[in-house]
């Protein structure tokens, strides 16, 4: 019965179905890795330095870290992070982000 709820809750909910995929401890290091550059919660500190992410649209957000993961956009740093990204990890990310206050 638990498996048909999560395979019913994932149809209608696909984003949980991509956050489920990654592991809490995973998440956790990703959103440390975001926030030492763009600041907690995605709140940047020296915007004219590294952008606040926090708010930003989700759909955004995918777009630029696949960007930098495929080399289309160029930073060493966010080459590397996008690099060690996967699609799963991308979108919970950016969930995560786009759902933050400013």
């Amino acid at each position: 019965m638990k498996i048909a709820i999560r395979i019913f809750a994932c149809a209608l909910f696909p984003h949980i179905a991509a956050a489920a995929e990654i592991s809490a401890h995973r998440f956790d290091e990703l959103k440390m890795n975001c926030d030492t550059c763009h600041g907690v919660g995605g709140v940047s500190v020296v915007p004219d330095q590294t952008p606040s992410i926090a708010g930003k649209s989700e759909r955004l957000l995918v777009a630029q870290l696949k960007a930098f993961r495929a080399g289309k956009r160029r930073h060493d740093t966010m080459g590397f992070m996008g690099g060690t990204m996967s699609d799963e990890e991308i979108a919970a990310i950016a969930r995560y982000y786009a759902r933050s206050k400013r």
